[in-house]
C-alpha cells in the first residue's frame, strides 16, 4: 500500500515537471514568433517609408517642363520674313522652257534678260500659250522696279514691280518672278489679240 502511495506521488511529480516544462517551451514560442513578427512589420513599414521617400523621385514628373522646348513648335513660325524694293533682276543671260523649245527648236524663241541701263532691266522672248488651241506668244517687257523677298537671311524670289510692255503687245495680268533657289524665271500674262489667251514662260538660264 505504501509503494502504491509512493508510485503515485512519484507520478504527480513528474506531471508537474512535464507540465512546467511544456508551458516553458509555449511561452517561449509565442514571444519568439512575436518578436519575429514585430520585425518584420517595423521592418517593412521602414523600408516602405523609405521607399515612399522615393515619391520624391515622383519629381521627375517635373522633367516634363521639357515640353517646353515643344515650344521650339514656335520657331516653326516659318523665321523672320523681309521685303525690300529696288533693283533687283534675275542674272543676266539666256533662259529656255523646255515647252517653248521642245515645240520649234528655234534658238530665237529663248529668252533674253539684258540690262538696258543702271535701273532698267530688259527681258524679251517667246511663252507657250496654255490656253485655247496653244501656240507661241512673244512679248517684250522693261522693268525698273522689283520686289525681293528675303526669309531667314536668304533670298527666295524677286518680282517685277514697274513693268513696260514694248509697243505692239496688248497684255494684261502681267507677273514676272525669279525664284533663286531654283533659278528660274517664271512669267505669266494674258494676251489680248483676236482673243484672250493665257501664257506662259518658265525656264532657267542656259548661257550669259
Amino acid at each position: 500500500m505504501k509503494l502504491l502511495k509512493k508510485i503515485t506521488i512519484l507520478l504527480c511529480f513528474l506531471s508537474l515537471i512535464a507540465f512546467v516544462s511544456c508551458s516553458a517551451e509555449d511561452k517561449s514560442g509565442v514571444k519568439e514568433k512575436d518578436n519575429a513578427d514585430g520585425t518584420e512589420i517595423t521592418g517593412g513599414g521602414k523600408s516602405g517609408n523609405s521607399g515612399t521617400g522615393g515619391t520624391s523621385g515622383t519629381g521627375e514628373g517635373s522633367g516634363t517642363g521639357g515640353t517646353s522646348e515643344t515650344g521650339g513648335g514656335s520657331g516653326t513660325g516659318g523665321g523672320t520674313e523681309t521685303i525690300e524694293e529696288g533693283n533687283f533682276p534675275p542674272p543676266a543671260g539666256t533662259y529656255r522652257d523646255d515647252n517653248v523649245w521642245n515645240v520649234w527648236k528655234d534658238e530665237n524663241d529663248d529668252t533674253k534678260v539684258s540690262k538696258l541701263d543702271e535701273n532698267t532691266t530688259r527681258i524679251k522672248g517667246r511663252s507657250k500659250i496654255t490656253s485655247g488651241n496653244g501656240g507661241g506668244q512673244a512679248f517684250g517687257f522693261d522693268i525698273s522696279k522689283w520686289k525681293k523677298t528675303i526669309k531667314d537671311g536668304k533670298n527666295i524670289k524677286s518680282e517685277a514691280v514697274d513693268i513696260v510692255v514694248e509697243t505692239g503687245y496688248n497684255f494684261t495680268d502681267i507677273s514676272i518672278v525669279y525664284y533663286y533657289d531654283s533659278s528660274t524665271l517664271e512669267i505669266t500674262f494674258k494676251s489680248k489679240s483676236s482673243s484672250v489667251d493665257d501664257c506662259l514662260f518658265k525656264g532657267t538660264k542656259i548661257s550669259e
